[in-house]
């Protein structure tokens, strides 16, 4: 498993609020139907949030963002996006919704 994390900062509350739309009813939908496994956001602050995007590898990764480059490129332009990816080496817990 690859994973990319992008951690997203808006100049304002409102312009993040318009960045997530985006982000929850395009653009992951269709990163998800070229293959990307996951995608989950998480908020750190009124105009501030990481991304958590999964892929089977880092080829398959590489392709979404080829798929994405440009938007990523416009959604950059007022916003701070920094991207860390890698390789998941370790992987413990528990699944959600199990019943024993």
């Amino acid at each position: 498993m690859y994973v990319r994390v992008a951690e997203v900062t808006a100049q304002s509350e409102l312009q993040f609020k318009m960045l997530m739309a985006f982000i929850e009813k395009e653009l992951l939908p269709r990163n998800i139907a070229a293959g990307q496994l996951s995608g989950e956001i998480f908020r750190t602050s009124s105009n501030s949030c990481f991304v958590v995007s999964r892929f089977t590898s880092k080829s398959e990764a590489d392709k979404i963002m080829s798929i994405m480059k440009a938007e990523l490129n416009e959604m950059k332009g007022s916003n701070k996006i920094r991207l860390i990816e890698g390789e998941r080496i370790l992987s413990l817990g528990q699944e959600l919704g199990a019943s024993i």
